[in-house]
């Protein structure tokens, strides 16, 4: 059973204990919202799917993009760091408000169908596996421990 708070600023913190799992806690504007989320979430644990998503949720693809060119890009031949740098710009500016928790399938394939209606850079034709791959580089987010959707 989870336990609720109401916090001094007015908002509803839900904490869950359960034997086997971390504590899980979340904060809500609303008491509604915050049994909602417990109820949900400890089903998920004794159903044995339950995942902490706290990172993702708080993680945006901007951040994410940024932490990949600091420590993961300048590992890479000088030409593959620009042609990663080009494709984070273009990410972010479409996609980096969003959280990685939020990211999803839709969005994804939206973004896809945007680009490949655009105009192509170089006289190079984008297909979607080019605009797809670019999103390659949120794979190093699964080993900082930060769950995505899939």
């Amino acid at each position: 059973m989870a336990t609720l708070v109401k916090t001094p600023s007015g908002t509803w913190k839900a904490v869950i204990r359960k034997q086997g799992w971390p504590t899980a806690s979340k904060t809500f504007r609303t008491k509604r919202d915050a049994e909602d989320w417990s109820r949900r979430a400890e089903d998920e644990m004794v159903r044995g799917v339950y995942i902490q998503r706290s990172g993702s949720e708080r993680m945006t693809l901007e951040a994410a993009l940024k932490r990949y060119l600091s420590e993961v890009t300048p590992t890479k031949k000088l030409s593959t760091q620009r042609g990663e740098t080009s494709k984070a710009k273009k990410l972010t500016a479409e996609l980096g408000k969003y959280s990685l928790a939020a990211l999803s399938s839709e969005i994804i394939a939206a973004y896809r169908d945007k680009r490949l209606f655009q105009p192509a850079d170089r006289k190079r034709t984008l297909t979607s596996n080019r605009t797809v791959s670019s999103l390659t580089a949120t794979r190093p987010a699964l080993n900082w421990h930060i769950f995505i959707s899939r």
